[in-house]
């Protein structure tokens, strides 16, 4: 889901100074420079035709050269594997972009901007489908490094694991329960996990979990307890815990930050989605 959309040309009077995003950013600065800032009261290493990629908790700021530049920024709540667990790896990742890059993040912006402004039934679809077109863009130098193809067991294996334990997610089965689902053991699923994603089922599975918590939070008045049991947690202190260690923040606060109030409960079928931008002076909507 998209969180966030801002294009165009702008100029700081002050630098934004560091704080953490509680979702995924894109920044493409297409035009002029800008450059982040990891530490409150150092300069930015100031650069052009550059895309960065910030995951959740990753406190930066951004700093420009007193002179105006073109950037197009987009917020989602999740982002497609590999692209996770490469940015994760360091909290950022940056990419300087070739003139027909620059090209195709302009048309994405330009795209998204009427569903973000006026949303309707298949804007998540569309929101979806640009953000696989901007993890491709991000991703485009390591399609061509020299790694050995996965064999095509492995990776079918591992995927048809993600979906049965997706689909059952709220009963949070087991590793060996998910391994007896796709016909293998659990040491295997645990190899094969480790060579497709270099990481455990378990990992993967409360990743799943989370990001369903989160578009949970975002587009719907559930509670936190409902939300909980959806997503395979015993409690909703039990999802606190978890979500705090994963991002370093609570789900209320990530909710606050995103949506003003989840003051009123909503009937049963009712789940109304609303947006928001971080900045007051920017857009801010509700849908």
């Amino acid at each position: 889901m998209l969180r966030y959309f801002a294009n165009g040309r702008i100029r700081w009077k002050e630098w934004i100074r560091c704080n953490t995003r509680t979702n995924w950013e894109f920044y493409a600065v297409i035009r002029g420079r800008c450059g982040p800032i990891f530490r409150d009261g150092e300069a930015p290493l100031l650069t052009e035709k550059t895309l960065w990629v910030f995951a959740p908790g990753c406190s930066h700021g951004w700093g420009d050269d007193h002179r105006s530049f073109h950037r197009i920024a987009l917020h989602f709540s999740s982002v497609p594997y590999p692209l996770d667990e490469i940015v994760r790896e360091r909290g950022w990742f940056a990419k300087e972009l070739t003139p027909a890059e620059i090209e195709r993040v302009r048309q994405i912006a330009a795209e998204l901007e009427p569903h973000f402004v006026n949303p309707s039934l298949l804007s998540p679809l569309f929101f979806q489908a640009r953000l696989m077109d901007l993890a491709t863009i991000v991703l485009a130098d390591f399609a061509t490094s020299q790694t050995p193809a996965l064999p095509d067991l492995a990776n079918f294996k591992v995927e048809s694991a993600i979906s049965w334990y997706t689909e059952h997610m709220s009963r949070n089965p087991a590793v060996r329960e998910v391994a007896d689902a796709v016909h293998v053991s659990p040491s295997h699923l645990r190899r094969l996990f480790w060579q497709v994603r270099r990481t455990s089922p378990k990992t993967a599975f409360q990743r799943l979990q989370l990001e369903r918590a989160n578009e949970l939070m975002s587009s719907s008045a559930y509670k936190l307890d409902a939300i909980a049991r959806q997503c395979g947690f015993v409690s909703a202190s039990h999802l606190c815990r978890e979500y705090k260690r994963a991002h370093a923040f609570t789900p209320t606060h990530w909710r606050k930050r995103l949506i003003a109030k989840f003051d009123h409960a909503m009937p049963d079928g009712y789940a109304p989605v609303r947006e928001f931008s971080a900045r007051p002076t920017e857009r801010s909507m509700s849908a």
